[in-house]
């Protein structure tokens, strides 16, 4: 892959390719390690009830039987015989087995008598995928998702999620199981409790989507292609709602490229728009250049720790990685535009870099890809009153508010901060006094709660 442009402006790079791209892996995305865990996941479940209708059905000893069946008498066996299930309303009636031929049978012929059959119900046997295994309270999970907590992006498509969306999801699977842990999740924040039934479903929606998108290549349907890319943004907001939700949040996003890539190359047509090329930059411009800049103390902190990882940052993908965080901070000092610019760049890089280096930024023992990410969500903390622009128009388009959602990045924060070991702990007092911010006011560096 040629190197990365950093002044190129972009938002989803991959999209804007033409189908003559071969660069780029598509299966790379399944390859994800971190995921490989969910495989098999609610199995265990299945297994350990059949266990315990296995342990509660045992059968007699067989001496027993032997010796109950010596103190009877033995009984003749009548002849076997198939019994006439579809016979003549004539056989039937005289009690005779039917020889159900069409379109009179042999007793019918034989006597001169009027063959009539019974008519034979229409039975449609439903594939088991498709039985019906949603209860009341994923109807509830339903209905949040619908008036509260739908994906925000791609911007400008409210009415796609509450309407479309919800259609496709009747006839794929994932969708709604996803469309149902995102709702769980959202309503986790008032019930804790609620996290079975938000892990459930997401175990559920992305067990059928790996095994889904190894046929993405095989899709003939643009339904198809659609319900896999609403998946992706489902799971992808559900991952920011996740303590350790991070490295599977940024597999999503890559997911999301890799399908909308796939229909691209076929000419299937998206039914989101505003998320090819710079539409999404377009709706935005107007709001971002009326940003003022964020206080000039923030971003002084911001640059020279950042500054202070350049030595650590040996292999390639970290210097990258480095710089384009490096150029986001540096952007501050001169317009929250740029720097709003600038991070849309760093999420293009990493979801077009190689698998191999994905690993390793997602990496959870790579002290310094841990320290990467936490000054990059430190990073976007700061930046709330420019990242909050998304939430804003949301807001102005649709009179709705988007609960508490982005509250997630800074479980990442937390989570990131408690991994980072004692002899790099240095290199993390910028993060950690952002976490403290945080913790003693949610709205310090200007997020708007709601």
């Amino acid at each position: 892959m040629d190197p990365i442009d950093f002044n190129q402006s972009t938002n989803l790079p991959l999209l804007t390719l033409g189908s003559n791209n071969t660069e780029f892996d598509y299966a790379a995305y399944l390859q994800d390690e971190d995921l490989d865990y969910l495989g098999d996941a609610g199995s265990s479940g299945s297994a350990s009830v059949m266990n315990e209708v296995a342990s509660t059905s045992v059968s007699p000893p067989t001496s027993a039987i032997v010796q109950s069946n010596s103190n009877q008498k033995p009984r003749l066996e009548r002849r076997g015989h198939t019994k006439s299930r579809r016979g003549c309303y004539n056989c039937k009636r005289r009690r005779i087995k039917c020889q159900e031929t069409r379109p009179s049978c042999g007793h019918c012929v034989k006597t001169g008598l009027k063959c009539e059959y019974p008519l034979v119900p229409q039975i449609t046997h439903q594939p088991q995928h498709q039985i019906p295994l949603f209860s009341l309270q994923d109807m509830r999970f339903f209905q949040h998702f619908l008036l509260a907590c739908s994906p925000h992006q791609p911007l400008g498509n409210d009415s796609i999620w509450t309407h479309e969306v919800p259609c496709l999801s009747q006839n794929h699977e994932y969708l709604m199981h996803a469309i149902l842990g995102l709702a769980a999740s959202d309503l986790m924040i008032q019930d804790p409790s609620l996290v079975t039934f938000a892990m459930a479903h997401r175990l559920k929606a992305i067990k059928a989507i790996k095994k889904t998108l190894t046929d993405v290549p095989k899709a003939t349907t643009f339904d198809e292609g659609n319900a896999l890319l609403a998946t992706c943004y489902a799971l992808t907001f559900q991952s920011v709602m996740l303590d350790d939700g991070m490295s599977e949040f940024m597999t999503f996003c890559r997911g999301i490229v890799i399908v909308a890539i796939q229909m691209y190359c076929k000419g299937a047509k998206f039914i989101f728009s505003n998320f090819l090329g710079e539409d999404h930059i377009n709706q935005l411009q107007p709001i971002l250049d009326s940003l003022p800049l964020i206080q000039k103390e923030w971003t002084d902190m911001a640059v020279a720790n950042i500054a202070a990882l350049e030595p650590l940052c040996t292999q390639q993908v970290e210097i990258e990685y480095h710089q384009l965080i490096t150029n986001i901070a540096s952007a501050l000092y001169s317009s929250s535009s740029l720097a709003y610019h600038m991070l849309c760049k760093h999420y293009g890089w990493w979801m077009q870099i190689p698998h191999e280096n994905f690993q390793s930024l997602i990496d959870g023992g790579n002290q310094v890809s841990l320290l990467l990410a936490s000054h990059w969500i430190a990073l976007k903390q700061i930046m709330a009153t420019i990242t909050g622009v998304e939430h804003r128009q949301r807001r102005q388009q649709t009179k709705r508010n988007d609960g508490d959602m982005d509250i997630g990045m800074v479980r990442w924060l937390k989570h990131i901060n408690r991994h980072v070991d004692a002899e790099h702990q240095q290199y993390n007092q910028w993060p950690l006094w952002v976490e403290a911010q945080l913790d003693a006011d949610l709205g310090y560096f200007g997020k708007e709660l709601h």
